[in-house]
């Protein structure tokens, strides 16, 4: 039975999906989380490989997941994604010359990542020169080694690291990465210390990148600026939200704090904005078609309306539980339902390799058991 585990390592959590991939609709059979220790990991970096190791083992214990077939997300600062256009070859020619092709493409010495790259499409020259327009992946080495050291002492076998966009791509636009019109599309996920934005066309992904600010920068702009305890933070976040867009800002405390709130979102709001803004020129693109937005901070209230605004696009939220049918989870469908914006990154790591879509949408070849 084609089982594999979805493993999403994320600043505050563990989490784990268990999916069966072999049905006609992929089968989401367990989903568990378990907390880390604050500090534990910063910016999807290891910092103490015991606990990390520590809350991984006891997640499996607990729960008793398969220990096999293991799926682990990379998502940080030290993952690079750029297109490059390439001479075409046949694709082991390319994987043999890629170090050689991208090396001046990507910020940091090709000896010490772990490079893959999707085809995105075929182009000749003036001269008539065939070449290949890829999605390069570049993740430092000791990074990577580090994820499957931790997971191996934790007593999992890995399958594969995947990049978490591919993977949050998958869970939510489903099988069929079309719908929703022809043109582009964007997947907005807001983490607890950083974002990423994927931008989606014809079935493939083409474009990806991380930025540094998530819940945690909303979190400290009360805690400095309003002088709250980070419990106090926490809870203020959730209930006043960001700004509206369109209204008025007020005068009173909940005001106040929403001003702190919006600034940190505008900074967030120009950086994911500038991000899009980059992909549509290159591509040639006016707008988006839709923004399908994800992550625990993006239920901070009004912050997706506020990016949908800037961006002049629809927002909607993700639907994981539209793409997979759901077996005994050992949980309530509202409690499913609550869980939805943070599914993604677990059950889209666990889909990896299932769907017969272009090559564009998974990572197949880095730190992978054959």
């Amino acid at each position: 039975m084609p089982i594999a585990v979805g493993l999403d390592i994320g600043s505050e959590a563990v989490r784990a999906a268990v999916v069966d991939t072999g049905k006609a609709i992929p089968l989401l059979r367990r989903f568990v989380e378990m907390p880390l220790p604050p500090g534990a990991m910063q910016g999807g970096d290891v910092v103490d490989q015991g606990a990390v190791t520590e809350a991984i083992s006891a997640l499996w214990k607990r729960h008793r997941l398969p220990r096999k077939r293991v799926v682990i997300g990379i998502a940080n600062q030290r993952v690079i994604v750029r297109q490059v256009d390439v001479p075409h070859l046949e694709e082991e020619e390319l994987r043999e010359a890629l170090p050689y092709q991208v090396q001046d493409a990507i910020p940091i010495p090709v000896e010490d990542a772990v490079l893959d790259f999707v085809p995105l499409e075929e182009f000749g020259t003036p001269d008539g020169d065939l070449m290949l327009s890829i999605l390069v992946v570049a993740a430092q080495r000791e990074m990577v080694e580090t994820l499957v050291g931790v997971a191996n002492q934790a007593g999992l076998q890995v399958l594969s690291i995947d990049l978490q966009a591919f993977g949050l791509v998958r869970a939510a636009f489903g099988a069929d990465l079309t719908l929703g019109g022809d043109g582009p599309q964007a997947l907005l996920d807001i983490g607890s210390s950083m974002s990423q934005i994927a931008v989606v066309r014809g079935g493939i992904t083409r474009f990806v990148r991380i930025l540094p600010t998530g819940g945690t920068q909303f979190t400290e702009a009360l805690i400095t600026g309003a002088s709250l305890s980070r419990e106090d933070a926490e809870e203020k976040k959730r209930a006043v939200g960001v700004v509206p867009s369109g209204l008025p800002e007020g005068e009173d405390e909940t005001a106040a704090l929403r001003r702190l709130l919006t600034r940190t979102a505008d900074g967030l709001i120009e950086e994911i904005r500038g991000s899009v803004n980059y992909y549509l020129t290159q591509a040639g693109e006016h707008s988006l078609e839709r923004l399908v937005v994800a992550g625990n901070a993006a239920r901070l209230p009004h912050l997706a309306n506020r990016v949908a605004r800037a961006l002049g696009t629809r927002v909607e939220p993700v639907r994981v539980l539209d793409h997979v049918s759901v077996g005994r989870v050992r949980m309530t469908e509202p409690q499913l339902l609550e869980l939805q914006p943070v599914l993604p990154a677990a059950v889209g790591l666990a889909l990896w390799g299932s769907f017969v879509v272009p090559p564009g949408n998974r990572f197949p070849h880095v730190a992978r058991e054959e």
